[in-house]
């Protein structure tokens, strides 16, 4: 980790996973009839998701909710984590939906929560729901529920998520200092014995919300910084979906990144900062360049060789080549302080 970071702070890949009463829906169209409501719940939630946007969109919020509430109450019954994304559709549509009173959806999302199994870490991914929920009425508010929460249930891996969140917060609110403090606290709770993509996704998250604090920084060196943690979140985006196994996913993210599909070229923040640094001119030669890193070294660097990277079906390849394919998701992930040090190289040819 850098300097300048220091300053300021001080398994098998996890692709799943990383009130009291109902409100009354007073709904302006006749009910929806029940046929309409039904789905099979061992369906992809992905699927079940899209299917709630259709519904949306051909026949408005209120039978879309009806749809999620009645997928969320099989999903509580069945203690499916499903429920965690089932929620964060539904309320968000609920706040669409005028008939719904703020309280009356907190109260919703309250019952949800205390039905919620406790054996199980994943659930509290529903406290964030909340937090989001609160913090789109009051912010004030929202960091006094996380705050609350996390003395709760304490500054560990299972309040990681929580813990990003309540910093997002607090730098939204302009308590920076403290917003530091905070992810400097859940950035030390990770380490090599996380499984590999579990601690890139969780890398991934830190530097983006490092990323959110530095840019709210005056000074042409809070840009610096802002920019720096953005590519490094950007490199782990790509490292996340970088497996020797099967390369297809990685050169179909690459893709989305050069069309403008999926990234930070055309981001606002992004944007400013080049403004902010006299960058503007050189913003397609910086961008070839860490694409150049991300898509062309980086995966050496990570331990996926060229030959690997572009493997053909009809390739041969050696017993102890395959062996390392299948073992790789297994390796601890090391390999960030390479990352860093070739994006730092990159920036400082262009911020002498």
């Amino acid at each position: 980790m850098f300097d300048f970071i220091k300053n300021l702070f001080s398994g098998n890949r996890e692709r799943k996973k990383s009130l009291n009463q109902d409100p009354v829906l007073n709904f302006k169209k006749p009910p929806i009839p029940e046929e309409k409501l039904r789905f099979i719940v061992k369906e992809d939630v992905h699927k079940l998701m899209i299917k709630a946007t259709g519904i949306r969109k051909r026949e408005g919020y209120p039978a879309a909710i009806l749809f999620l509430q009645k997928l969320a109450e099989t999903y509580s019954n069945e203690k499916n984590t499903a429920l965690v994304a089932c929620m964060n559709k539904l309320i968000p549509y609920m706040k669409k939906d005028l008939d719904q009173k703020p309280e009356q959806i907190k109260n919703y999302l309250q019952k949800i929560i205390d039905e919620a199994p406790k054996s199980d870490p994943y659930f509290l991914n529903l406290y964030i729901t909340m937090a989001r929920l609160i913090k789109s009425y009051q912010l004030d508010q929202a960091i006094e529920y996380l705050e609350t929460f996390l003395s709760d249930h304490g500054n560990n891996l299972q309040t990681y998520n929580h813990q990003i969140e309540f910093a997002n917060y607090l730098s939204e609110n302009g308590e920076f200092e403290r917003a530091g403090m905070v992810l400097a606290k859940a950035h030390n709770l990770l380490n090599n014995s996380l499984e590999r993509f579990d601690h890139i996704k969780k890398e991934r998250k830190w530097h983006r919300s490092a990323a959110r604090l530095q840019f709210q920084m005056p000074s042409a060196e809070g840009k610096r910084k802002f920019l720096f943690h953005r590519f490094i979140e950007f490199s782990l985006d790509m490292a996340h979906v970088l497996d020797p196994i099967a390369t297809d996913p990685f050169n179909e993210r690459k893709d989305l990144y050069y069309k403008n599909e999926r990234g930070f070229a055309l981001g606002e923040d992004f944007s400013s900062a080049l403004v902010a640094l006299d960058l503007v001119s050189q913003k397609d030669a910086l961008l070839r360049e860490i694409y150049g890193f991300c898509f062309e070294e980086m995966p050496s660097i990570l331990g996926v060789p060229e030959r690997q990277l572009h493997f053909k079906p009809d390739d041969t390849e050696t017993l102890e080549e395959l062996w390392e394919k299948k073992i790789f998701h297994q390796r601890p992930f090391t390999e960030l302080p390479g990352i860093e040090t070739g994006i730092d190289k990159i920036l400082r040819r262009y911020m002498r």
